[in-house]
């Protein structure tokens, strides 16, 4: 894995006070699961059950498909892992730029990598696996939903692994896992660590067929997904609760960001269907961007140059409150100055 993943608080003690780096909504109220794990701490003194089944059965009757098409996992990365290893030695196809852990899950599985040049795709062989991030990450691209779909139906020789971590921050449409049920090489990636903004309980799902998730489950180590997860997953399947901001109301707050951002001489922001956006600054590196506003203002962005493709002038940033995003704005023209 890269250590330059969004969210590297870590590495600043306390000197974040505002963290446009992360994807993940800053603002989630979580007393209600806080609350709840607090009832149920003595959970901590057994063994997690090795396969969550009990949690899985009730994903499965929220999205209204049989329990053996589940497999819930250790956040979106235990999924990702788990199938390259299964597919190990297939080839791979991972438009870019995306999320690096494809990447490297294929490579330490042996995979032949393809970023989906045409030359390449003649020429690979016949069992291989299409990773799609819809939305993507970094840059907030959504494939409209008829065209995933007539993408998957066209092409049945061919895996497809639709991660949707992110789905829940757009107001697209997304492929839901009931309508793929007779599809075989539709495997659908969810995170509950995105949707409710718990990423330190590392929680998510796999759906598939029942084929693959057995297959996966011959594979996968027990106790990969800890007791407090489990319990936290439980809970949020039954109460669901609203913890992301209203998504209209939210994705025009950020496209006001964008479109301030686009005013800043030197700089392009790509478009988004999404709170996150991918920037290009033309008159520093993204790296002396950030050591800068992390120095002035406590401003956390994310450094974007270990995308696959892209160069040291890329960052990303996610819009958080308009005040917030007014900081960061001027912070950004103060920085121009001092060059």
């Amino acid at each position: 894995m890269i250590f330059g993943h969004g969210d590297d608080t870590y590495r600043y003690g306390g000197q974040v006070k505002m963290n446009f780096s992360s994807n993940i909504y800053q603002k989630a109220d979580l007393t209600g699961l806080k609350e709840y794990l607090s009832q149920h701490l003595d959970a901590i003194r057994n063994y997690p059950a090795p396969v969550a089944q009990e949690l899985e059965g009730m994903i499965a009757s929220r999205l209204g498909i049989p329990a053996n098409m589940v497999m819930v996992t250790s956040g979106a990365n235990e999924a990702i892992y788990l199938i390259a290893q299964l597919y190990h030695g297939w080839a791979s196809v991972i438009p870019q730029p995306t999320y690096h852990e494809y990447e490297d899950a294929c490579k330490m599985y042996g995979h032949l990598i393809s970023y989906e040049r045409t030359d390449e795709l003649e020429i690979l062989p016949q069992d291989r696996l299409y990773w799609l991030c819809n939305p993507d990450n970094p840059t907030g691209n959504v494939i409209l939903k008829p065209l995933l779909m007539r993408i998957i139906k066209q092409h049945p020789r061919y895996l497809h692994v639709l991660d949707q971590s992110y789905a829940d921050y757009t107001i697209q449409a997304m492929i839901r896992p009931k309508e793929v049920v007779d599809c075989y090489n539709a495997m659908i990636i969810r995170s509950f660590s995105k949707k409710y903004c718990i990423p330190g309980l590392r929680l998510g799902y796999l759906t598939a067929s029942p084929i693959i998730i057995d297959r996966l489950r011959q594979i996968r180590q027990p106790w990969t997904v800890n007791t407090l997860a489990i319990e936290a997953g439980k809970y949020l399947v039954e109460h669901d609760p609203k913890v992301l901001p209203d998504m209209r109301a939210y994705l025009t707050e950020a496209q006001r960001l964008k479109s301030e951002l686009e005013k800043i001489e030197g700089l392009m922001v790509m478009d988004t269907f999404t709170h996150y956006m991918l920037v290009n600054i033309e008159w520093a590196t993204s790296l002396e961007l950030k050591n800068w506003l992390i120095e002035h203002h406590g401003i956390l962005i994310r450094d974007a140059s270990n995308f696959h493709g892209l160069d040291v002038h890329c960052f990303r940033v996610a819009a958080q409150t308009p005040e917030e995003n007014d900081a960061l704005i001027n912070a950004i023209k103060e920085f121009k100055t001092t060059r």
